[in-house]
This record gives structure tokens, C-alpha cells and sequence, in this order.
């Protein structure tokens, strides 16, 4: 079945993913970081020392660089080349969950595998987004599929691609791509008792291996960097953040209890009866066999450990959607005809309707409201579908992953366009490029547009009050502070420069007036949506 049909699942994964992206922008803060380093590795011919605003950036390793400045190299500078490997990682992602699905369980579960996590809610959204995390998900989880394969197997060759997988989990996100899937094997042999499956491993032939993948760039930026490399590298963005928190306000103990409900909609309903199969039996609890042991400590293993770090994100436990997918998929495989529990349903119509009601009443800028309703019609159509068809597993697993990713389709127009527009200096840097000359500075007054620099290609300059430029000036290299690298004047600066051009942020208009425009020696020269750019005379 899998063979059947698993190629045009996979199609329509890779055509939803795509689908939009040259008319998504990128946005500020997270994605622009992303695509602004990436084409300065293009523009810099330097493809070892990740850069940014021209200075050396740390902030994580080299692959999703590689890969967008590859996209860059071939596509040119576009919203869309940006977006390309994260989609191509997405449907890659699909593609192993099929092939996973078939080694472990069947056929079928391979197919239901590709279904499962091709229409998860945060698989969807971050095979959209410029950031790292669908890329670390395909090796993470390969690590975790092959070691498991070698395992259970008389074919001991998976274990190499294990250690390569290990290797460019660790160039996508540093230790943790190494050390948490290890962990995780740890776990599971000491639970099964089956550390003679060292002997077998190619420990030594592997190592060696992993090291020839992934080490020759770390030790190219020690060579290159010394101290500076290791002491942001690891020390800012592994340690500190395992130990201080980055979003105080997130650090929370349901915070990916929260999160893990959101992630796995729609099919995050399905696991307390597949839980309850697995593990209690005859009325006892009991561990279950090692394949569900494995899928279970995977899942387990991400979410405690990144529930017990200081800084919570909510994509640190993005990589338990995979495992999550093969065990929901082995599960309704093993049930053959019989009927799924219909309450499972019931917390799917909660979740719609509560997504109609925001698509209702949420309205981000440029969303009309006939295409809110239209979004509520693609889930009320598809609840009465999923309740008519509840007996039949196949039909029903179709008539859920279809309708979402339906509704993903839409919601890349109508809701996600709208927003990234919003969140992007893309139009104000075509208007800067028209009706600005080059060489005249450029300042920025608020939150700092990233994108702005990466669109109009020009410096921009940051303005901050001198207490907090001097804080900038002596940062201390162990606080979140040190990620702050752009260009900065205080305001005391700022004044000795002659006809500067300012572009304000509309949540900061208030406070430029205050400190700057009613002074009276400030014009304003254009007004756009969410921006104000003004000049001194």
C-alpha cells in the first residue's frame, strides 16, 4: 500500500509545502537572522564562518546556512529560495516516516506513518518557516530510525548511516544533535538489557565515521576563531541556555503540555487509547514490547528533557511528532477493522471549531472575512466527513488528513500572507531602495528590522538611549546580550550626525516624538503601513 501510494502522498506534501512560498516574506526577528547570514555567505564567499551585519555570528552551526546559501546559489535571492529547504526537509521527513513505518510495523503503517505526520499542525508550520528545526528533525530522527533498524535487524550496515545522521544533527544544532539521541539509546538499552548490542554497533569504524562528517568544520572555526567560537558557540547558546532562561515568561511547567495538544492536532487524541493498548494489559501495567519501548522513549526522552532546561521554545520538542507518528501508526494498523474510540473524535470537532472561532474573530492585518468563513467551511466540511466515516479506519485517517491539510492550504493565503507581511520590512525596504539614495545613513528607531538589511541590501544603524548603548558597548560575552551584533548609535551620537534618514517602527511613534520629531527639527518624509520615515533638516 505504501508502495502504492506513498510517492503521491509524498508529491502532495512537497506541492503543500511549497505552495505560497514566494509570496511569503521573511519575517522579523527569527527568520530574517536565518536568510540575512545565508546571503552573506553567498555575497562573502566565506562558506566556513557563518557572518552577520558583516561581524562573525555564532549563533548556530553551518548546515542551514549551507543549505539556504545553496538555495541563494541556484534560485537567487528570493522569499522562495529561502523557504525551499525547509519544505525539502519537510517532505524528506514524510518520506522516512513511510519507509519507517514499513520496516517497523507494515505496509499500511507505512502509508498511515506519511498521513500522520504530513498533516501534524507544527510539521506543517516549521516546513514553512527559515529556521533550523525541519532540517534537524530529518537527521535527529534518522539517528533514532536507524540505530533501531541495526538493532532489531540482521543488518548492521544501518548503523552507519546512524553515526552520519548523528554527524549532521550535530552541524545543524551542536551537541544536542548527538547527545540527546544518544541519551535516548543509553535509556533503551539499559531498559532492555541489551549492551551486547555494543559489540555489533561498528562503534570504532562509526565513530570514525561521524567524526569525518562532523568534525571538520568545528575544528576549522576553533583553528580560525579559538576562544571567541567556544565561548558564544557553546557557552552563550548550549549552556546559558540550558541554564538561564531566554523567555522568563515561558518558563512554566505545562508550557509543551500546552504545546504538545497544538502540535500533534489532529491526531494527538488517538494516544491516550494507544497508550492504554500498549501498556496495560490483563488490568496490569506492564513495559511494552521493545519496538513500542523504543517509539514511547523517544517521545519521553525529548519532552523531559527539554521541559527540564531553562529556556523553553516551542520547537525544542518538535522531534517526538516523528516517533509519535510511527506509534500512532503501528497502533491503528494492529486494529485492523475494528472501530477507533469515537470521544477521540469528539476533542478533534473541540479543536475545529475552536480554530473557526479564531479564524473568525482574529483578524490580522489584510485578512478579509470571507476567507475566514471559507477556512470554517474547509473544518465544519470536514468534521461531518470524519463522523460519517468513524467506522472505517482507512476513510476516516483520509478524511482527517486531507481536510487539514486543506485547511493548512488555506490558511497559507489567508492567514499566513497576511501575517509574515506584517511582520516583515520587505515593503519598506523597495520603498527605501526607490526614494532613499544610497549612501545616505539609515537609522532604526524600535525593534530592530533584520529583514530591512536583507531586502535593501543597505547598513542600518540601531538607535538606542545612551544607557543602553553603553550596555551594548561592554557586553558581557556569557548574556543573552551578546547576541545583540548590529550596528548601533546612541542617541547622543545620533544627533551629531548630519541629515540622517530615520524609519520608525509604528509601535514606537509615541515615543520618536517625544524624544525626537517634536524638537521640530525632524521632517517626516513618508508615511507606509506599520512604518514612518522621517529626516532631520
Amino acid at each position: 500500500m505504501c508502495k502504492k501510494y506513498g510517492p503521491w502522498v509524498a508529491l502532495a506534501v512537497l506541492l503543500l509545502l511549497l505552495a505560497g512560498n514566494n509570496l511569503l516574506p521573511v519575517t522579523d526577528n527569527v527568520e530574517s537572522n536565518y536568510a540575512l547570514t545565508a546571503k552573506e555567505m553567498v555575497l562573502s564567499g566565506d562558506w566556513v564562518s557563518p557572518r552577520i551585519y558583516g561581524n562573525y555570528w555564532f549563533d548556530k552551526p553551518v548546515m542551514f546556512y549551507w543549505l539556504t546559501a545553496l538555495a541563494y546559489k541556484l534560485l537567487g535571492f528570493t522569499d522562495f529560495a529561502s523557504r525551499l529547504a525547509p519544505a525539502l526537509f519537510g517532505t524528506l521527513a514524510v518520506v522516512m516516516a513511510g519507509f519507517g513505518g514499513c520496516k517497523l510495523y507494515s505496509q499500511r503503517a507505512g502509508l498511515y506513518s506519511m498521513l500522520i505526520l504530513g498533516s501534524s499542525l507544527l510539521f506543517f508550520a516549521l516546513s514553512k518557516l527559515i529556521i533550523t528545526d525541519a532540517v534537524l528533525f530529518v537527521f535527529f530522527n534518522a539517528t533514532l530510525l536507524f540505530f533501531y533498524l541495526g538493532y532489531s535487524t540482521p543488518q548492521k550496515n544501518y548503523y552507519y548511516v546512524m553515526y552520519a545522521a548523528a554527524a549532521l544533527a550535530t552541524l545543524t544544532k551542536g551537541p544536542v544533535g548527538f547527545l540527546l539521541p544518544g541519551l535516548i539509546i543509553v535509556l533503551f538499552l539499559l531498559l532492555t538489557k541489551g549492551w551486547r548490542e555494543l559489540t555489533r554497533a561498528k562503534l570504532c569504524s562509526g565513530t570514525c565515521l561521524f567524526l569525518l562528517i562532523g568534525a571538520p568544520w568545528y575544528y576549522e572555526m576553533y583553528k580560525l576563531h579559538g576562544a571567541a567560537f567556544l565561548d558564544v558557540f557553546l557557552g552563550v547558546h548550549n549552556v546559558l541556555r540550558a541554564t538561564v532562561s531566554e523567555h522568563p515568561r515561558d518558563n512554566v511547567w505545562y508550557y509543551y503540555i500546552v504545546l504538545l495538544l497544538l502540535m500533534a492536532f489532529p491526531w494527538i487524541s488517538y494516544l491516550p487509547p494507544a497508550l492504554r493498548t500498549y501498556l496495560r494489559k490483563d488490568k496490569h501495567w506492564q513495559l511494552p514490547a521493545p519496538r513500542e519501548l523504543f517509539l514511547l522513549l523517544s517521545m519521553a526522552t525529548v519532552f523531559f528533557f527539554f521541559q527540564n532546561m531553562a529556556t523553553k521554545y516551542p520547537t525544542y520538542t518538535y522531534p517526538l511528532l516523528f516517533p509519535l507518528a510511527l506509534f500512532l501508526a503501528g497502533w491503528w494498523d494492529q486494529r485492523g477493522a475494528q472501530p477507533l474510540p469515537r470521544w477521540s473524535l469528539v476533542y478533534n470537532t473541540v479543536f475545529c471549531l475552536i480554530l473557526a472561532a479564531a479564524a473568525l474573530f482574529y483578524q490580522p492585518k489584510g485578512l478579509q472575512l470571507q476567507f475566514t468563513w471559507l477556512l470554517a467551511l474547509i473544518l465544519l466540511a470536514g468534521l461531518i466527513w470524519q463522523w460519517r466515516v468513524h467506522n472505517q479506519n482507512l476513510s476516516l485517517l483520509t478524511a482527517i488528513s486531507l481536510t487539514t491539510c486543506v485547511f493548512y492550504l488555506g490558511l497559507t493565503f489567508t492567514v499566513m500572507l497576511p501575517i509574515t507581511r506584517d511582520r516583515s520590512a520587505a515593503g519598506l525596504a523597495r520603498q527605501v531602495q526607490v526614494s532613499i539614495p544610497a549612501g545616505t545613513e539609515l537609522i532604526s528607531y524600535g525593534d530592530y528590522p533584520t529583514s530591512l538589511v536583507y531586502y535593501s541590501g543597505r547598513k542600518i544603524w540601531r538607535a538606542l538611549p545612551d544607557t543602553r548603548a553603553d550596555q551594548y558597548r561592554h557586553q558581557d560575552k556569557f548574556s543573552w546580550s551578546s547576541k545583540n551584533v548590529m550596528p548601533f548609535l546612541s542617541y547622543s551620537d545620533l544627533q551629531k550626525r548630519s541629515q540622517p534618514v530615520i524609519v520608525v517602527d509604528e509601535k514606537y511613534y509615541p515615543e520618536f516624538q517625544a524624544e525626537f520629531a517634536a524638537s521640530g527639527a525632524w521632517i517626516q518624509l513618508q508615511s507606509l503601513p506599520g512604518w514612518q520615515i522621517w529626516q532631520r533638516k
